[in-house]
């Protein structure tokens, strides 16, 4: 018999709603603090009469509280991380309601329908491992580990992996918001939206850790999160730099050169001052070496901060400030990201007679830019 899997975040957003704590839960329930405790921690799963108790004292339907078992080709969705943010069960929903969507495109595309898209076999999140995988992905493109990688290097591999880029302008977000990654295993299609409304060196590793989620399709929820947030950092600032910069700084005693220091090197590469900072302490930690030290008075923070402040977003430099009419932001896509996504939505849309609450849906939108969208195509 199948064990019932309890869906946590509902539980824990529940009691902690309803000011529960887990002693109080498991009084009303008829079970120990430790048996819920238990549960929580899906060591154990509540017998039927239970299930209700804990449903009822929730006030969650049956539905609410046990999640249904994923289907094999059920869409799978990957955020960003964002500090100590919860994605919620909604958000989680809607986006794979939109993958389900996606996937009446997918006929359309201009991809290679007997060809499997090149991954990672065993992806890993150990340093040396992330260090490999950059060097080669840096080999591929041409790059050496000196260079900066520019967005258009990104946007190839994207192509090349059978990855579908979707600009959207969402607005400035200081979540996960920025980027969502849909993978469809049936057709082995990745789909990756990105908000054009952030400042480029944020839009760089955001494009960096959405490839790292198409070359390791395998690694689930934080797991495939922190490969891709591993993966972005060191392709952006590959080992060699971080040897180069440590000395550096332990050298530069002051804290206000050092922080001018890993800026400079950040606006050559073209990313965030705390992507360095961290591959420069990464480096130092693999070297069994003491570490560099901005964080005491949050310094580095602040000067990301006030960094990526200096620079524009990257919807302010392709449309030069101004808000993009329906056919200027379509166009944007295949010039600027070599994305055939509006040319394949068209071709369904034509073919199959659907309205402008199609585009809604799939564009993640509201009604009324959805209309100026559909009427645009």
């Amino acid at each position: 018999m199948r064990t019932r899997k309890l869906n946590i975040n509902k539980i824990e957003e529940n009691t902690e709603r309803l000011g529960l704590t887990q002693s109080k839960l498991a009084n009303i329930v008829g079970v120990s603090r430790e048996t819920v405790s238990q549960w929580i921690k899906g060591e154990k799963s509540p017998r039927p009469d239970k299930l209700l108790k804990l449903s009822m004292a929730l006030g969650l339907s049956f539905n609410e509280i046990v999640l249904s078992p994923p289907s094999e080709n059920e869409p799978i969705v990957a955020f960003r991380k964002k500090g100590s943010h919860k994605i919620t069960d909604q958000y989680l929903d809607e986006a794979r309601d939109t993958g389900r969507v996606l996937s009446n495109l997918v006929p359309y595309l201009p991809f290679d329908q007997f060809v499997r898209p090149q991954t990672l076999i065993r992806p890993q999140k150990e340093y040396s491992y992330i260090q490999s995988v950059a060097k080669k992905t840096r080999e591929q493109i041409g790059k050496a580990a000196n260079e900066p990688i520019e967005f258009q290097a990104l946007i190839d591999v994207f192509n090349k992996l059978h990855a579908v880029i979707i600009p959207v302008l969402w607005g400035n977000k200081d979540k996960h918001e920025n980027a969502l990654h849909i993978y469809l295993p049936e057709s082995m299609t990745t789909w990756i939206y990105l908000n054009l409304d952030c400042h480029a060196h944020d839009f760089k590793f955001w494009m960096a850790h959405e490839l790292g989620h198409v070359l390791a399709p395998v690694l689930r929820e934080d797991a495939g999160e922190d490969f891709a947030d591993a993966f972005a950092a060191a392709l952006l600032v590959p080992q060699e730099i971080a040897s180069i910069e440590y000395p550096h700084l332990r050298r530069v005693k002051q804290v206000a050169h050092q922080l001018n220091h890993i800026k400079s090197v950040a606006e050559k590469l073209c990313v965030a001052p705390l992507t360095i900072y961290f591959e420069v302490n990464k480096f130092a930690e693999q070297s069994h070496l003491p570490k560099i030290d901005l964080e005491g008075r949050q310094e580095i923070y602040r000067a990301n901060t006030n960094f990526n402040k200096a620079f524009k977003t990257i919807s302010e430099c392709l449309f030069d400030n101004k808000t993009p009419s329906p056919d200027q932001y379509i166009r944007s896509a295949a010039k600027h990201f070599g994305s055939s996504f509006f040319d394949v939505l068209k071709k369904y849309l034509k073919e199959n007679q659907k309205p402008a609450s199609f585009v809604q849906s799939v564009l993640r939108m509201s009604l009324l830019d959805a209309r100026n969208i559909y009427e645009a195509l």
